[in-house]
């Protein structure tokens, strides 16, 4: 009884279904075109129907995530262990991307933007001891067209000898010295030259020995000469089949659908049943406690964790303690985080293994004694550590985040955990001092890595030496090189699939919405939720009309608002952002806690902005966070574009204000001013008339939604006499003035600590779809013609300005030129196919509106738009900000006009 109402009360909440039918439609132990269904299961806190199934004839198993996603992903994933260090498995899987008999492209997977919704992002890999394919999209053809690809790639290669050679090869250099050459040695000699990666190979080497764990699935430099074209075949035939294959759904396409396209797609490659080499993941029960490594100084303790087959519960709920022991505030590591200033490489909790590894430690070797200390009494009683109601707390922070993403099951799928175990894994705080009693009381290696500035050169050295002690034929390695050399490029685009950007027309109807009748007749909108089981509520003010002096308080308000939100309540997060003239100001709950989570947003309407303390608490955090902000190109481009409040403005203000606090000059008076500033600004956004919501959620939700919302307004309308004034009286009450930018032709170097530049160039321009497309175009065809591998180049389109800006750039100024012919070159071979490219790329469900204005933008509607461009950077009507190195020669710009900025002040860094 008890199962059966489970049951109706999860399909009474997730019969709201974009495409798809989302009620069990195939039973345990029946076979539907040739999938035999082995388990069925529905999971409430991911809001999901799982099927697992496998292939009666080729043993190929498939899961589906049946959600209500528009966004659906797929996989193909073999298990595809190493078997030793020469990086096979990397080798195979880049041989894979070198084309196939139908489709005879070379990285095949990247030519697909613009011929396909498939993020540009999204390409092969292989993992620790898996190779994954993966595909996405929100239309079902297009899916099709993916995996059709991906088929054809994996199961029939073109898999040829010059192919291998272009991976990895010996090849002679003058005086018949010896070098190692090729992608993938490439690939890997770059990753040798990170701490990081050296730390968890050897780490996972040391504690997994005995396991395929023990070997680097990517390969280590000097033992790729033990690769051959020749093992390289005989892994491909060993691993890559339909009987060591995994396919994964997720998504609102109807598994049915897939089921008879899958059956299709394999009777077409393979038939049959092919034996699968099995692995030994038992480590050997004894290693060294110590290890000690060059590289990066820190000192840390390692555990061998669960066994993922044996013991699932226990993998997951040590992930989910990994993350209690670093990420809470105040509590676990990050207490002793503030002394020490970094975690060391690789903490936490490895989830990608089968037998999972936890680390603790600092890049601080003098943090030894306090992780001792730590430890045991970690051990001893973890609510020391971490008090029990913060645990829940946390608890309830995870599942906001709840989604089924295929990365994150992975581990799961190959090692055939039933999907139930996965989706039905719960924690209590009570669960974690058996853990860590099991886990945390054996089993531990002390990692001491020591500086070594060298250990670069000292590994090109050795790679050196073994190449001498090699026994080759040199007329052979000149024969390989002259097969290398005579090679071109596979390159035959035209017989990719291509999808029509007209296809994409059905899927602008799908982003549905409900209207929810507020009090004071303020707007609000309820569409589907982002993430199963959980509530986003955006709060949107209208702040176009603000005066310059208001706007700026804003954005600090705009910081402010989630540090006190979040210091006093932690279940719940709220963020803010100012986009396009609008404060908006978002709740993420669980939809359980949608009342208590609204109670507690109260705080927000009464957010004690006359606490000093608390406002300098947070101005000292906010302002850590600009110092540190890593996302130069975002802040050029924000200085480019001349936004009202750029993000270098905003953090010269906040840090200036925490260095006046700092020097104790007046900080009361300084703190009581802004205080003030704040409670006028958040009176003047406290009227219905700038306001509106729009609500992410589960639209069964949407009457205790609809109440809480007008609970939320009553409360709002008592404490503010003015909420309800009309527009007219309001304005002229506050003297609100609104201020307009004028645009500027700036000519602007930002100088700062940095080792590359971020070259900006603005124009404003006319508001038209057509921009989109120019910017899509500009970035993804005709800048890259003239960058090279290091240096990228992008567009970007707000409206009514367009931004060039590239990344680490050598060139500073003469990459105004780039620019500019990008724009002449695309005037001269614009097509109908770069035309329909660029509309495929600049899909977004979320904004259908704009996509259908995309749609039916023309050629002659592009090239005007770029005509235009070209006639402003030809009168110097541009904005040009170069955010570059402070060591660079100046003078060049002072004597050409250019004025010479810092980042934030000096006494302020």
């Amino acid at each position: 009884m008890l199962n059966q109402l489970r049951k109706a009360q999860f399909s009474t909440i997730t019969q709201y279904q974009i495409r798809g039918v989302f009620k069990q439609q195939l039973k345990e132990g029946e076979t539907y075109n040739n999938f035999k269904v082995d388990e069925f299961y529905r999971s409430r806190d991911f809001q999901t129907l799982c099927y697992k199934m496998h292939h009666t004839t080729t043993n190929t198993n498939y899961i589906h995530f049946a959600t209500n996603s528009i966004v659906n992903q797929g996989a193909l994933i073999f298990k595809t262990p190493a078997i030793d260090n020469s990086g096979i498995p990397h080798i195979v899987q880049q041989i894979l991307t070198c084309g196939s008999q139908r489709y005879p492209v070379r990285d095949a997977w990247s030519h697909m933007r613009g011929r396909s919704l498939q993020p540009p992002d999204l390409v092969p890999y292989v993992g620790t001891d898996h190779t994954v394919f993966q595909v996405q999209s929100a239309l079902f053809e297009d899916l099709k067209q993916l995996f059709n690809l991906t088929f054809e790639q994996v199961f029939r290669p073109m898999f040829r000898e010059v192919d291998f050679l272009q991976q990895i090869r010996v090849q002679v250099l003058g005086g018949n010295e010896l070098i190692l050459r090729g992608i993938v040695y490439d690939q890997m000699i770059k990753q040798l030259e990170q701490p990081d990666f050296i730390h968890a190979e050897a780490v996972r080497k040391h504690l997994l020995e005995g396991t395929a764990y023990q070997y680097t699935t990517g390969g280590i430099p000097k033992e790729m000469t033990n690769a051959s074209y020749e093992r390289c075949q005989q892994y491909y035939k060993d691993y890559i089949h339909l009987s060591n294959a995994y396919l994964v759904t997720v998504g609102d396409i109807d598994v049915l659908q897939y089921c008879q396209y899958f059956n299709d797609l394999i009777e077409q490659h393979q038939n049959t049943i092919k034996p699968i080499k099995q692995l030994d993941y038992q480590p050997a029960k004894l290693f060294e406690p110590r290890l000690a490594l060059k590289g990066q100084p820190s000192f840390s303790f390692a555990y061998r964790g669960a066994n993922l087959t044996e013991t699932p519960e226990d993998y997951f709920k040590l992930g989910i303690l990994s993350f209690l022991l670093h990420d809470i505030q105040d509590y676990g590591l990050r207490p002793t985080l503030e002394k020490y200033g970094q975690y060391c490489l690789n903490f936490g909790a490895d989830m990608t293994l089968h037998n999972q590894i936890i680390q603790f430690g600092f890049n601080n070797k003098e943090c030894e004694q306090e992780l001792y200390t730590f430890m045991k009494q970690l051990t001893d009683n973890i609510y020391q550590v971490i008090p029990q109601n913060i645990i829940n707390i946390a608890l309830d922070r995870i599942r906001l985040r709840r989604s089924i993403n295929v990365s994150d099951i992975i581990p799961y799928i190959i090692n055939n955990v039933k999907p139930s175990i996965y989706l039905n894994q719960e924690c209590k705080s009570e669960d974690f001092q058996s853990l860590i009693e099991k886990y945390f009381t054996k089993d531990k290696c002390t990692v001491n890595m020591e500086a070594d500035q060298y250990y670069i050169e000292d590994m090109n050295t050795e790679i050196k030496q073994h190449l001498k002690q090699l026994q080759v034929n040199y007329q052979q390695l000149s024969e390989q090189q002259k097969i290398i050399e005579e090679d071109t490029d596979v390159l035959s685009l035209e017989s990719l699939p291509k999808l029509n950007a007209a296809n994409i027309i059905p899927l602008l109807k799908q982003k549905n919405s409900i209207k929810l009748d507020l009090n004071f007749n303020i707007p609000c909108s309820i569409f589907a939720a982002k993430h199963p089981q959980q509530t986003n509520i955006k709060w949107i003010i209208d702040v176009s009309q603000f005066s310059q002096k208001d706007y700026e308080t804003i954005c600090i308000l705009k910081d402010l608002l989630p540090e006190f939100f979040n210091k006093q309540v932690s279940q719940h997060d709220v963020e803010c952002s100012v986009v396009e003239d609008k404060l908006i100001i978002e709740l993420i709950c669980l939809d359980k806690n949608i009342e208590e989570a609204f109670q507690q947003f109260q705080l927000v309407t009464d957010p004690a902005l006359d606490n000093l303390e608390l406002i300098s608490q947070s101005l000292s955090i906010i302002s850590a966070n600009y110092l540190s902000n890593e996302d130069i190109p975002q802040i050029a481009v924000s200085y480019s574009q001349q936004e009202k409040y750029p993000i270098i403005q905003q953090a010269r203000k906040i840090c200036q204000l925490e260095v006046d606090i700092l020097k104790n000059y007046s900080a009361k008076q300084i703190l009581e001013q802004l205080s003030q500033q704040l409670i006028a600004v958040f009176y003047k956004i406290m009227n219905k008339n700038i306001q509106s919501f729009e609500v992410y959620s589960n639209p069964l939700l949407k009457d205790k939604i609809n109440s809480q919302l007008n609970l939320l307004l009553t409360n709002i309308k008592l404490q503010f006499d003015d909420y309800l004034m009309n527009k007219i009286d309001f304005e002229e009450k506050y003297e609100v003035v609104p201020f307009k930018q004028e645009f500027q032709y700036l000519k602007l170097y930002v100088a700062l600590n940095t080792h590359t530049n971020c070259v900006t160039e603005t124009i404003q321009i006319a508001h038209k779809p057509a921009n989109y497309i120019l910017s899509n175009l500009l970035t993804h065809i005709f800048i890259p013609q003239y960058c090279n591998d290091s240096q990228l180049g992008y567009c970007q389109y707000n409206i009514g300005k367009l931004t060039f800006y590239t990344v680490n750039d050598i060139h500073t100024l003469r990459t105004y030129r780039i620019f500019e012919n990008a724009v002449h070159l695309l005037l001269e071979c614009l097509d109908q196919d770069n035309l329909n490219s660029a509309k495929l790329g600049s899909f977004s469900i979320e904004d259908p509106e704009k996509m259908q204005q995309i749609l039916v933008v023309s050629e002659e509607d592009v090239k005007e738009q770029a005509q235009y461009v070209l006639k402003q950077m030809a009168e110097g009507q541009t904005s040009q900000v170069i955010f570059g190195k402070q060591v660079q020669q100046l003078d060049e710009y002072v004597k050409r006009g250019w004025t010479i900025e810092r980042y934030i002040s000096e006494v302020a860094v």
